[in-house]
């Protein structure tokens, strides 16, 4: 090797070390003490925006025994994340879906094997759809995810049960009645492309279906890590610009990504394991919540890597964005055997 070549090599292994070093300098771990938080109670799971009364819902389960069968809504100002209602269920809820333009809120009743409508403007119940049988509660199938497809006026609900035993929902927001019943195919999170007429499930048996907007028919169902037995996927964000899913997985580590197009595994990101993914299409990020690990990642989209990690005092769970893009709202649970109550994070994405 001729001594200019020497010299070229030394060059070009010092700009590779400054790339890498100007891009880890880049990433940097926060805490939940960099930002405001705000306490509930206890059996706090999902949120929805509001923007037309800049409002935060969150709904709540807090207790599971036989006798308390009762849920909370609560209502909080999106900018401080002050208290400003208190709305009692007659239900215990989780998942929440807002039709903002129509003012309802859709309330999945845990353990009920129903969901509710509620009147956001008045705080009233407007009706419940009872879709499992209530009659013997070991066969009742329980709502866990709700999402809400507005092009089509369509609620789509995840039932979960025994394996093989799951159901998909199909729900008519105008009519306010169940219209279509999916069976064998143990669905849990969902996303809506209205561009594409495309709607995504991931299951529990870590599979990605896919159905059409228009129909709420499969159109196909693709098992996306076929050598990994131990998949149970919970949620997926889509890009639909990069055509690609993220996956959120609560049993086995990273998140992984999927191209739409095929359901193929088009790369992992070295995570731990996940419960709720978001995209953000503004700022081209991913947020990831890591329930046992009690962080929540942020990913750059652009290169699928992880840009920086938020710590949290207790075990972050759902997500949900500020129409501006430049807020997100964590659900964050406190561990059974801790007496402390559950609570709202929000964070200024515009720190980053």
């Amino acid at each position: 090797m001729t001594i200019q070549q020497r010299k070229k090599q030394a060059f070009y292994a010092v700009a590779i070390a400054l790339a890498l070093y100007s891009g880890s300098a880049l990433a940097k771990t926060f805490s939940e003490k960099d930002f405001h938080s705000q306490a509930l109670g206890h059996g706090v799971y999902e949120l929805a925006y509001d923007n037309a009364r800049q409002t935060i819902y969150a709904a709540s389960s807090p207790s599971f025994a036989a006798d308390k069968t009762t849920g909370i809504l609560f209502e909080l100002a999106a900018d401080s994340l002050a208290v400003k209602k208190s709305i009692d269920t007659e239900r215990r809820i989780f998942a929440l879906a807002l039709d903002q333009e129509n003012h309802v809120l859709w309330m999945g009743n845990a353990l009920d094997g129903s969901i509710t409508a509620l009147d956001t403007r008045s705080g009233k119940a407007i009706k419940t759809l009872q879709l499992s049988d209530a009659s013997d509660p070991k066969k009742r199938i329980h709502p866990r995810e709700a999402v809400l497809d507005k092009k089509h006026q369509r609620l789509y609900i995840s039932g979960m049960g025994g394996k093989g035993k799951g159901l998909l929902w199909v729900v008519d927001t105008q009519k306010q009645a169940l219209t279509k019943t999916l069976e064998g195919m143990d669905p849990v999170g969902f996303a809506v492309d209205a561009a594409a007429d495309k709607v995504y499930a991931v299951t529990g048996s870590g599979e990605l279906v896919t159905l059409d907007g228009k129909s709420s028919e499969v159109l196909s169902r693709v098992k996306v890590d076929p050598k990994e037995t131990d998949h149970y996927f919970l949620n997926i964000a889509l890009n639909p610009a990069a055509g690609v899913g993220y996956i959120a997985d609560t049993n086995t580590r990273d998140v992984l990504v999927v191209e739409l197009a095929t359901g193929k595994l088009k790369q992992r990101i070295a995570t731990p394991n996940s419960i709720a993914a978001l995209y953000n299409g503004v700022r081209n990020e991913v947020y990831v919540t890591h329930r046992n690990d009690r962080q929540i990642s942020v990913i750059d989209a652009k290169t699928n890597a992880v840009k920086h990690t938020i710590t949290t005092a207790a075990m972050p769970n759902s997500l949900v964005l500020s129409p501006d893009a430049n807020t997100l709202y964590v659900s964050v649970k406190q561990d059974e055997k801790a007496n402390k109550a559950d609570y709202v994070l929000k964070i200024d994405l515009t720190k980053f």
